[in-house]
């Protein structure tokens, strides 16, 4: 990354003073250029197979005099018509980190949805259809992050906070507004990193995550369940009661070698005629490592999707997978594999995914995505 621009940042008076005074910070522009080349599976309309993708990035930071840092980190969307991501955070002193984030989904829950190792993609990415995860409070814009953590085992504990699920950027004197609208209002998650090694030669993570969104107008929370008068209603509304999960996850690597497992649970909190009740799924695989310049890493993975009752007796008899042709109870196959070369800042990265026996009841039952990626850091 070459730095453009060094700006000294002098404006941290008035109500930072008791803080002390700021050392001279900086700001750089970076960014990545990539091309791509990507094929679907023989039923998918294709059309033109390559694609570009532009980023460009402002980030910055400074130190306190008390030994605090801070960083900064601005990127634009892909056209460059505004903020695509922001995020801002202080480290006091490599123990504890606070930090505002809108979009970069790099804290909380969303760091940890998956933690198995590959070398370049995930094994749903590219599909119609992706394996359930936790992550939603801490992904969505305007998250509040507080994280703690134990010098020399990796231990942490992570708890992020948003006022307002589903809210876009909000300018500075501003206010997200609107109402829950089945987006959500509070949420918040929480993550417990009981152990996190990580050495040249050996590393060895083993955590748990878990996350509950507040839904004020569902029917659990107005009471509506013992309304005789609302009950139609509540066993057709979008949301019956708040949401929840959790997931645990290992990794472990020795050397060049490196395997992770991790399980998620998914309480969508859904009414009975809305379709999915919670969501069961696993991921698995491993990565070989060759120095800094080669990877590779195979995946696979299921997704189990239970219904509600009122979609059971919906009859699919054209879908030789359903559960005894009742749409109670679908499970999602996923398999992939990427790997990828590195020459500084240029790499060349590919990866084929594969899902089968998909969710949602389409007459096609195998969706594959394949890509070929070239990408250039400056």
């Amino acid at each position: 990354m070459n730095k453009l621009k060094r700006i000294g940042i002098s404006a941290l008076a008035g109500s930072l003073v008791s803080l002390s005074a700021a050392q001279a910070g900086g700001v750089s522009v970076g960014g990545t250029a990539e091309i791509t080349y990507t094929t679907l599976d023989n039923e998918s309309v294709t059309g033109h197979p390559i694609g570009t993708k532009k980023n460009i990035s402002f980030s910055g930071g400074g130190e306190f005099a008390n030994g605090w840092t801070f960083g900064i980190l601005h990127v634009m969307n892909d056209g460059m018509s505004g903020i695509s991501s922001s995020s801002m955070n202080i480290n006091m002193g490599g123990i504890a980190t606070l930090a505002y984030d809108a979009g970069t989904g790099g804290y909380g829950a969303n760091a940890v949805d998956n933690i198995v190792p590959i070398a370049w993609e995930e094994i749903d990415y590219g599909l119609s259809t992706g394996i359930t995860d936790v992550g939603q409070v801490s992904k969505t814009k305007g998250v509040v992050n507080f994280t703690v953590k134990v010098p020399g085992s990796g231990t942490a504990l992570s708890l992020s906070y948003a006022a307002r699920m589903g809210a876009g950027h909000v300018a500075d004197g501003g206010t997200s507004g609107g109402t829950d609208g089945g987006a959500g209002d509070k949420g918040v998650d929480l993550v417990f990193d009981v152990l996190n090694v990580d050495t040249s030669w050996f590393g060895w993570r083993l955590g748990t995550a878990a996350e509950f969104v507040r839904h004020p107008e569902s029917c659990a929370n107005l009471d509506t369940y013992n309304d005789e008068a609302n009950q139609g209603g509540c066993a057709t509304s979008a949301q019956a009661e708040d949401e929840y999960g959790g997931t645990g996850y290992t990794s472990l690597r020795v050397g060049p070698f490196s395997a992770g497992l991790q399980h998620t649970f998914i309480d969508n909190g859904t009414a009975l005629a809305s379709g999915a009740a919670w969501n069961h799924s696993w991921v698995a695989g491993g990565a070989l490592t060759i120095g800094n310049y080669l990877s590779f890493s195979y995946g696979m993975g299921e997704d189990q999707t239970k219904y509600n009752d009122a979609k059971r007796n919906i009859n699919y008899n054209s879908d030789p997978f359903a559960k005894d042709n009742t749409y109670e109870s679908v499970t999602n196959y996923f398999q992939g594999g990427s790997a990828a070369a590195n020459w500084g800042p240029i790499s060349l990265k590919y990866v084929i995914n594969t899902l089968t026996n998909r969710s949602d009841q389409t007459d096609r039952l195998r969706d594959q995505h394949q890509e070929i990626n070239l990408s250039m850091a400056f």
